[in-house]
Formats: structure tokens, C-alpha cells, sequence
């Protein structure tokens, strides 16, 4: 007897599921999307023939098995495996060899792109992440730039031994006149809230391990260092300059793959809203209730397996007959 897995949700993480549950077990995946297009905040628009993403999301990844998983369905441009493969990184080029997957397809390819970030603040633009050049030092001034050099000198000798919220974790990375000048009043127009209620731990996830002082080491290393390759292990994932992106935006990946997950015989039904997750008393989940937002329409969806990719918030409001922690209820809302 078949088995099915019901899985809430096609954006990337969804329909990777699916995937690999057709291509490594007897498992049939029936996707649900309340969208009425796949690829969640991955997808790319079509409005009146102009392609537009809902952000830029790069493809990066220091796991060369998840570069080899994507590049099986967007392999690398002809003309780049042609030409040859130019990797940058803080000013330096480095022509590469890697093995590649796939061949060139018309209905698309990937494309390696340089990333370009920039700090607009006081009527000048300013690299992102922050490179110690001479453009930097003349946007900044002797004075400023003396500010920021003491401040971060100290909090390096003198760090705060706690770090409670996230203003104390940039504070002991990057010195307060740094903190103060770029990242207080950004984080808090972005985020709404003062970052002295924002937990440290925030930072560790966003920024992780980047700092002013391993920005300036890996400048220097990087000249000496040999055997430079795609996945550029070991280095911060802030400092990324190069990366990959499907040359028709980044919901071009996830329609491949949604199209090739129902030629393996996968579903996917969009534009269905799951009104419902029902639960058993042993806390088993049994079916999702859908409704269909073109005609109204409510459906039972049975399976054996269930993978949610939904909001958090969403699947705990769904979830009926669960006994679910008072806790997680107030986290989730």
C-alpha cells in the first residue's frame, strides 16, 4: 500500500522534501500552498513579462553536496564553464577548475554573480562588509576614523564580559563609535525595537562569527592562501563575495523543481489555505482540513507522514486536539 506524506508548504524547504522523498524512498509527498505559484519568499513574479523577487536570495552553501543539489537542476552557464571560473574576494581573482554537474539546459542556467553591498551614511557609500581601503578612510575623516579605531581597540582589551542584548554584542565586535554610527540606528528602524531589548543571542545567528579584526586577517591570508574553490570554506559567511543565482531570478530554481516533482509523481495543489491540522489523542496528526481560496471549497487530506514549513504561528493555531504547552502558544503568537 502506498504511503503519503502531506506537506504544508512549497517553498524551498517543502519542495526539497518532496524531492528527496521521491528520488530516496516509496513515500508520494502531496504538497499544500495557500499561493497560487511555488517558491514561498524564494519566488521570483511575473508582472506583465518583468521578473521580480521578493528579495534576493543568493545561493551559497560551504556543503558542496547542497552546491551539487542545486546545480543539478541549474547547472553553470555554458560561458562561464567555457571562459573559465573567476572567484573575488576582497579585491583579490582567483581563476578556478571545478567540477561541474549537469549541462547546460534551455530552460536555464546558473549564474555566478559578485556580491555588492554598500553602507550609504553621510553622503558617501561605504563597502559592506567593511573593508579597510582608501575609499574607506577618506569617506571617514582622520577624526572619525581615530573614534572608531580607539573604541574598537577597547572594547577589544576591555570587552563587556556579558553579553545580555544585542547592543553589548556589537559594542564588543565592533567598538561603540562603529556600533553607533551604522548598526544602532539601522537594526532598530529595521527591527522596531531598541536593541538593548534585543537578546545577544540575535546576533550570534545574524552575524555570527564576523568581526572587524577577521575582517582584516582574512584581506591579508587570502593573498597567501592556495587552493581557493567555489565553496569557499572557511570563511565567515558575512564576508561572502561571490555566489550563485538562477539567471531568471531565484523562483526559477523551485519551479524546477516543483515540475520535476510531479513528473516523479509528487502533488501539489496551490491556492489551498490548511484551515485545519487534526490531531488523535496520542498526539498523532491524522489529516489537514484545506480550504480551496478560488471556490471555497473544504478538503480532507489523509497521510501517513506530515512535514510543515508554514509559519509557526500558523501551524499552532491549526493544530486541533494537540496538547500543546501554554508556553509555546505565547512564543508562537
Amino acid at each position: 500500500m502506498e504511503e503519503t506524506a502531506i506537506i504544508m508548504g512549497a517553498g524551498p524547504a517543502g519542495l526539497t522534501a518532496a524531492y528527496e522523498l521521491l528520488t530516496k524512498t516509496n513515500i508520494r509527498p502531496v504538497i499544500i500552498e495557500m499561493d497560487d505559484q511555488v517558491g514561498g519568499l524564494s519566488k521570483t513574479i511575473n508582472y506583465k513579462g518583468n521578473l521580480i523577487d521578493i528579495g534576493g536570495h543568493r545561493f551559497f552553501s560551504k556543503s558542496e553536496k547542497i552546491t551539487d543539489w542545486w546545480l543539478q537542476f541549474l547547472p553553470l552557464d555554458k560561458s562561464i564553464r567555457t571562459s573559465g571560473v573567476h572567484i573575488s574576494y576582497h579585491n583579490q581573482v582567483s581563476s578556478l577548475k571545478i567540477p561541474l554537474s549537469g549541462t547546460s539546459r534551455s530552460d536555464g542556467n546558473m549564474l555566478l554573480r559578485q556580491r555588492k553591498s554598500r553602507i550609504y551614511y553621510n553622503q558617501a557609500f561605504f563597502d559592506y562588509p567593511l573593508s579597510l581601503n582608501a575609499k574607506t578612510i577618506r569617506n571617514f575623516g582622520a577624526r572619525k576614523l581615530s573614534r572608531i579605531a580607539f573604541t574598537y581597540m577597547r572594547a577589544k582589551l576591555f570587552p563587556l564580559k556579558e553579553e545580555s542584548n544585542l547592543e553589548e554584542f556589537f559594542i564588543n565586535r565592533f567598538g561603540k563609535e562603529l556600533y553607533t554610527t551604522f548598526f544602532k540606528g539601522y537594526t532598530e528602524k529595521i527591527w522596531g525595537v531598541p536593541c538593548t531589548g534585543i537578546p545577544a543571542d540575535w546576533g550570534y545567528q545574524r552575524i555570527k562569527d564576523l568581526n572587524i579584526g577577521k575582517a582584516i586577517l582574512q584581506s591579508i591570508t587570502f593573498i597567501f592562501k592556495k587552493n581557493k574553490s567555489l565553496t569557499q570554506k572557511g570563511v565567515s559567511t558575512s564576508l561572502i563575495e561571490q555566489f550563485l543565482y538562477p539567471e531568471k531570478g531565484p523562483g526559477q530554481m523551485w519551479e524546477i523543481v516543483a515540475r520535476r516533482v510531479k513528473e516523479l509523481g509528487g502533488e501539489i495543489r496551490l491556492g489551498m489555505r490548511i484551515e485545519k491540522i487534526n490531531v488523535e489523542n496520542d498526539n498523532r496528526i491524522t489529516s489537514v482540513i484545506g480550504k480551496e481560496t478560488s471556490s471555497g471549497r473544504t478538503v480532507n487530506v489523509k497521510g501517513n507522514y506530515f512535514f510543515s514549513t508554514i509559519p509557526v504561528k500558523n501551524l499552532i493555531e491549526g493544530l486541533q486536539g494537540a496538547q500543546i504547552p501554554d508556553v509555546v502558544k505565547q512564543v508562537a503568537t
